[in-house]
């Protein structure tokens, strides 16, 4: 993405700059961030200029706090690396949306393929869920959509994961620009709903008849449905020409069969998100 063509673009309409920084790794494992953080103002930004630069690149540093597991009120703070790396419109690398190629692209619409990852759960550190047993680190196929009805974009996406949490999961959601000055600072915020086949909800929130009597909890079986609804609020601050600051925070709201199981102490979920990163 060109920078540059993005800050003019953006104020002449929002005076938002448009861009994409990439999440945490650990941000793939379940949790409360709405799917659009991941691709957040690609499309915006095809649609405000004339043709994609070559190359776009961001790398940089981010933090993360979460709740150890989906529906625990413990939560845990770790450090990694982010990047995000773009040839044209075309393909991508991504800590947060993955490996991946647009397939079908144009000024207001995009859709694709990418390899992603869940890193999977270890229940051992919660003495919650200790008894339910871990599962590890797996790859995840993901397809995936956007349409831009200006300002408005909206996304849907589909995952399976083989191994993991496994089964089918997804989001359809949409964000905005909602405020911004002149390529400095911006905001961007939008709901997101998460739904699941009965194999990803059963492995992430159901109980067998083995764990639970290993456990102590009731069993818990649950069929395919909506896992949650979410809301997040992205917001961003260039301090130079190239280094930027990023703040996340998002909040998800379990529901269903998610919500009621047996393990679940609180069904709302935080997650805030910090970045600095260097992009040219």
């Amino acid at each position: 993405m060109n920078t540059q063509t993005r800050y003019r673009a953006a104020a002449i309409t929002f005076g938002l700059q448009l861009f994409m920084l990439a999440l945490p790794a650990h941000a793939q494992t379940p949790g409360p961030t709405p799917e659009w953080h991941f691709s957040e103002g690609h499309l915006l930004d095809a649609y405000t200029k004339d043709e994609p630069p070559k190359w776009d690149r961001v790398l940089g540093i981010a933090a993360q706090t979460a709740p150890k597991y989906e529906g625990g009120n413990a939560y845990t703070t770790s450090f990694g690396p982010t990047f995000d790396i773009r040839y044209r419109d075309i393909a991508f690398a991504s800590a947060g949306e993955g490996f991946g190629v647009n397939l079908l692209h144009d000024k207001t619409y995009r859709a694709g393929v990418a390899l992603a990852y869940d890193l999977g759960r270890n229940n051992s550190d919660d003495h919650h869920v200790g008894e339910l047993g871990n599962y590890s680190i797996s790859p995840e196929a993901k397809i995936f959509a956007e349409y831009l009805l200006f300002p408005v974009t909206f996304r849907i996406d589909l995952r399976h994961s083989f191994g993991g949490q496994g089964g089918y999961i997804g989001d359809i959601s949409f964000y905005t620009p909602v405020a911004g000055k002149d390529g400095k600072y911006f905001v961007f915020a939008g709901p997101s709903m998460t739904f699941a086949d009965a194999n990803n909800l059963g492995h992430t929130f159901g109980v067998s008849t083995a764990q639970s009597a290993k456990s102590g909890y009731p069993t818990h079986y649950l069929g395919s449905g909506v896992r949650s609804y979410s809301f997040g609020v992205s917001g961003g601050y260039f301090f130079t020409k190239h280094w930027l600051f990023e703040g996340f925070v998002s909040g998800e709201q379990l529901v269903g069969g998610a919500g009621t199981a047996p393990f679940v102490q609180q069904r709302g979920q935080l997650n805030l998100q910090l970045t600095t990163a260097y992009r040219w």
